[in-house]
């Protein structure tokens, strides 16, 4: 699943998957399943056209082409997919959206990275 030149997944929940709890990780995740709970990293997370996240999310770059149930912090950027959906509240350093995805909620974009 990785293109030439992105780093490997360290873990991936695949589709019927369901996790419930913190999560805290270093490199890159992909989520095709269901997560319910809090993920922390200083890294990228990505959640897959069929992945459905509801918690509180904190991480430094995020890719979401499913649904994000909650608080989601982007520290650095958040690309947004296309069918990608966020509900509830946002705050991110950059925010890149493609035509087709769906923010329903309180967004902070702040334009540059935050700390």
């Amino acid at each position: 699943m990785s293109r030439p030149g992105e780093p490997p997944y360290v873990a991936l929940f695949g589709p019927g998957a369901r996790y419930e709890g913190d999560f805290v990780f270093e490199g890159r995740v992909r989520i095709d399943g269901h997560f319910v709970g809090r993920i922390y990293s200083e890294e990228q997370l990505e959640i897959g056209p069929d992945g459905l996240v509801e918690g509180e999310l904190d991480v430094a770059r995020a890719l979401v082409s499913g649904t994000v149930r909650g608080a989601l912090r982007a520290r650095e950027q958040l690309t947004l997919k296309r069918g990608g959906r966020i509900e509830g509240k946002l705050d991110v350093g950059i925010l890149v959206l493609e035509p087709g995805a769906c923010i329903a909620g309180e967004v902070i974009i702040h334009g540059t990275e935050m700390p």
